[in-house]
């Protein structure tokens, strides 16, 4: 029996890699506290769903005005605009401190705006720069290298926030972060600019899931996971801290969490060859289930790190191959090089659609009952629901093995 050969990443997709890692290290340091922060201020779980709703709300539309706006630039540029709008967000939390309270729907727009930006050239430089026979292993080892830097980001943000009691903790962290993500747009300069965006009618975009049948089933999948993706950042964070009421507990939480990720992601990136994708995606999902299930039983803390630990490990089952999916069928677009940022922008739609569903769910019903047992449900319901997302992810790959 022939063993299969493991092609190294080329020179580009290190670079790739490398800018990535930085931008890994800025988001793990303080992204798990923005939400415990928006909290602390408030106090509000309803705040912190309008927050993160805002924030899928503005990423939704800002593709779009990147996607005019950038049109003669190439996705480079948008990451590294991505990179200074992120760093003036976390400067004018630095200005706000307790004041944010007032300000949650438009820090959550802002935010989602400098997200936006930076995500769009990310989702574009992937395609544009990795190859379709790398991108199993790019997105494991780049999955594992934002575990590493989640283990170590949350422990110290955590621990920094308990050390220094008050809001000065934070002022540290944020400034901190801002720092880094400086020292990431210099390291973006070594990256190679891929093509321009090139101008595309935006509308074009819209009308995709119904002129390709293999993409209409992407983007439901797109929206089916966009479900659960809009609720679990601010599902554990939320838990952990009512639990114990301590910031370095949600960043001991963080870091065991990615841990877990990172020891099953580098062996993942490994064993997950095409033949083994859709495998992959149902064990994800039946381990995301389970996972969820158990806070049913109860929330108290060692409660909440068991759930955080299984979905830890059963995640990049479901995660590595997922993404892979828009990125198979755009491949088989003979004009994809004109129609690549129509693709991207409506897979943001459907992402953020699903995650704008969720999100409205939980304000939805949060005053009707408990809002821990409002977001446990969630996550049930939500994860099961990626069983559709494998079902639908078979049949696509199915159909581009025909071709």
């Amino acid at each position: 029996m022939s063993e299969t050969r493991i092609e190294p990443l080329n020179t580009a997709t290190q670079r790739l890699l490398w800018t990535y890692g930085g931008s890994n290290v800025a988001g793990a340091l303080a992204t798990t506290f923005v939400n415990l922060f928006v909290f602390v201020v408030s106090g509000q779980l309803r705040a912190l769903a309008i927050f993160n709703g805002a924030y899928f709300l503005s990423l939704t539309f800002v593709f779009y005005g990147v996607a005019w706006l950038f049109k003669r630039r190439t996705p480079l540029f948008s990451y590294q605009w991505g990179l200074v709008l992120t760093a003036l967000f976390y400067t004018s939390l630095l200005t706000l401190l307790s004041r944010a309270s007032d300000y949650v729907l438009w820090l959550g727009l802002f935010y989602g705006v400098a997200q936006g930006v930076f995500w769009f050239g990310v989702n574009l430089m992937t395609f544009d720069t990795v190859p379709s026979r790398q991108r199993i292993r790019f997105y494991g080892i780049s999955s594992a290298l934002g575990s590493v830097t989640g283990i170590l980001g949350p422990l110290a943000g955590g621990t920094l926030i308990s050390a220094i009691h008050g809001m000065t903790g934070y002022v540290v962290l944020f400034a901190l972060t801002t720092v880094v993500y400086g020292a990431t747009f210099l390291l973006s300069l070594q990256v190679t600019p891929g093509p321009p965006l090139g101008s595309i009618p935006l509308r074009f975009s819209l009308l995709l899931p119904w002129q390709n049948k293999l993409w209409n089933k992407t983007f439901w999948s797109l929206v089916i996971r966009g479900t659960r993706e809009g609720i679990t950042g601010l599902a554990g964070v939320f838990l952990v801290y009512v639990a114990t009421r301590e910031p370095w507990a949600v960043g001991v939480y963080g870091g065991v969490t990615a841990l877990a990720r990172t020891v099953m992601s580098l062996w993942i990136s490994r064993w997950v060859t095409p033949e083994r994708r859709v495998k992959a995606l149902w064990i994800g999902t039946l381990g995301m289930t389970a996972s969820a299930l158990v806070l049913l039983w109860h929330t108290s803390w060692p409660y909440v790190f068991i759930y955080g630990t299984l979905t830890g490990l059963t995640l990049p089952w479901y995660m590595i191959p997922n993404a892979a999916i828009p990125l198979d069928v755009m491949d088989h677009d003979p004009a994809i090089a004109d129609h690549r940022v129509a693709y991207t922008l409506s897979r943001e739609i459907g992402l953020n659609f699903g995650r704008l569903l969720s999100i409205a769910v939980l304000g939805l019903f949060y005053s009707m009952a408990h809002g821990s047992l409002v977001l446990v449900l969630l996550l049930a319901v939500t994860s099961l629901a990626q069983s559709a997302v494998a079902h639908l992810a078979k049949n696509i790959w199915r159909s581009l093995a025909m071709r």
